[in-house]
C-alpha cells in the first residue's frame, strides 16, 4: 500500500488520543511499508471548522496544526479528470444511478452522500487505496467501490 486516506472522524480521534486513537495508530503502523497518509482539502476545511466549533484550546490546536503542516493533500480545485470521475461514479453507486456499458442500471445504495465525503471517497477511489474512518458514512462503498477500514 503506497498511500493511505485518512477521513475526518479518523483525524478527530488520533487528536483526541483515546481508544480509538490507539486502534488507528496500531493499525497503520503495523501497514509494511508503511504509506503516505493523505487527506482530501475538504477534510483539512472539516477539520479546522471541527476546531472552531468545538472551541479547541491550544493543546489539540498545536497538534492539528502540526497534523496538517505534515500530510499531504489532494487539491479538488486543481483535480484531475479521473478524481471527478471517480466523485461522479461514487455518487452515481450511491443513488442507484450508475449504468453498465449497455445502460443498464446498476445495483446500488439509494443512499445520498455529503459532498464532502464524496470527495474524500473519490480520493481514496483515485489513488485505489484504503480509506480509514470510524463511521458508518461509506460502508455502502465497500469492497465493490472504495477500500474501507472501518475502526472504532
Amino acid at each position: 500500500m503506497r498511500y493511505l486516506v485518512l477521513d475526518t472522524c479518523a483525524i478527530i480521534h488520533l487528536i483526541r488520543g483515546k481508544e480509538t486513537a490507539i486502534r488507528i495508530q496500531t493499525w497503520i503502523n503495523k501497514l509494511e511499508p508503511q504509506p503516505r497518509q493523505i487527506i482530501s482539502t475538504v477534510t483539512k476545511a472539516e477539520l479546522l471548522t471541527f476546531a472552531l466549533m468545538a472551541g479547541w484550546q491550544t493543546s489539540k490546536m498545536i497538534f492539528l496544526q502540526k497534523f496538517l503542516s505534515g500530510i499531504t493533500y489532494v487539491d479538488i480545485n486543481h483535480s484531475d479528470d479521473q478524481l471527478i470521475n471517480n466523485y461522479k461514479l461514487i455518487d452515481g453507486y450511491s443513488k442507484n444511478k450508475t449504468t453498465d456499458p449497455n445502460g443498464n442500471f446498476k445495483g446500488g445504495s439509494h443512499i445520498t452522500m455529503g459532498k464532502n465525503d464524496l470527495w474524500i471517497a473519490a480520493t481514496a477511489k483515485t489513488l485505489n487505496t484504503t480509506l480509514i474512518t470510524s463511521d458508518g458514512d461509506f460502508d455502502h462503498l465497500h469492497p465493490s467501490i472504495v477500500k474501507i477500514k472501518k475502526i472504532k
